[in-house]
């Protein structure tokens, strides 16, 4: 929130949703970063929590790449000096384009230059296109860099299409256009203990949250106070089991780690299998088995 803080008489701001933080998010702030070098002034991430269409477009349900603690520590991460989060709420939402620049961008940040996506639309119902966001920084001295995508396959890099991939499983892809694996981090919660019984313990965890990867099983790591471990992952509902609740279910690869209460990041890096029902709890052990000889292979390129 931006309420109480105070900022430099002179910025350089990145604009963005910044949802997912992907490889288009990171050349964003990267010139920023360039263009605040120059000048010696600082870069300020200017951001919006919820995320929009939240607000305008409840109906569409849509599910994030990343919490908003996620986005704020990957930003971090990106060495921004400020990460401005604003509240989108129905009175923001009536803010017009002229408004928005007036009092955002030149009166709380004293901006110097904008760096923005060229897609990139602002102020009450959308009015603000990037031309117009162009003339009012010509008006007002201010520099405009409105960025291409940064392209992957021929295909813009943006958070729906890493959602695109997700929803069909494609880790893999999802990473190359994130440029780091997708994750899922949440506390451990005690489960029903069925792993242990079939000589496969799981950590189980809830991530309501986030954007919900296709049902199945994956070759995954986990990061667990500051190591990683390989692993392999459910996300489902077990059907062999009968149940209908979707959880998240990580074995750790050749550890016996008491997990309960911990905070766990499962990061996801191939698809091995749809999650499916078996004839006997034998037949699934069974296939357990193969699938961690699988997941040994796939992540045996990341030196596990």
């Amino acid at each position: 929130d931006h309420l109480d803080a105070t900022f430099p008489e002179s910025t350089v701001v990145a604009l963005g949703n910044f949802d997912g933080v992907h490889l288009g998010h990171q050349a964003i702030i990267r010139r920023a970063k360039e263009h605040a070098a120059k000048l010696g002034v600082p870069v300020v991430c200017y951001t919006f929590n919820p995320h929009p269409t939240l607000e305008l477009k409840p109906q569409s349900k849509l599910k994030l790449l990343m919490t908003y603690d996620e986005k704020r520590g990957l930003l971090q991460e990106l060495n921004v000096d400020y990460c401005v989060e604003e509240r989108f709420d129905s009175e923001f939402a009536k803010t017009s384009a002229e408004s928005f620049f007036k009092k955002i961008i030149l009166g709380l940040l004293g901006a110097k230059v904008v760096v923005v996506g060229d897609n990139f639309s602002f102020g009450r119902n959308r009015e603000g296109s990037i031309d117009r966001l162009r003339s009012f920084c010509e008006e007002s001295g201010i520099i405009l860099e409105a960025m291409k995508p940064v392209e992957s396959g021929e295909q813009a890099v943006s958070s729906s299409r890493i959602r695109d991939e997700l929803a069909e499983g494609r880790v893999d892809q999802a990473r190359v256009l994130l440029g780091r694996p997708f994750f899922y981090r949440a506390e451990v919660l005690h489960g029903d203990k069925r792993g242990r019984t079939i000589g496969f313990p799981t950590a189980n965890m809830k991530c309501e949250e986030k954007f919900p990867l296709k049902n199945g099983v994956y070759a995954t790591s986990v990061i667990w106070r500051g190591k990683e471990y390989a692993a392999i992952t459910n996300v489902g509902t077990r059907p062999t089991f009968d149940s209908k609740e979707l959880k998240i279910e990580t074995h750790i690869l050749d550890q016996n780690l008491e997990l309960y209460g911990e905070w766990l990041e499962v990061r996801f890096h191939g698809r091995i299998r749809d999650e499916r029902k078996f004839p006997s709890i034998d037949d699934l052990k069974l296939q357990i088995r193969d699938d961690v000889i699988l997941a040994k292979s796939l992540l045996s390129s990341r030196n596990f």
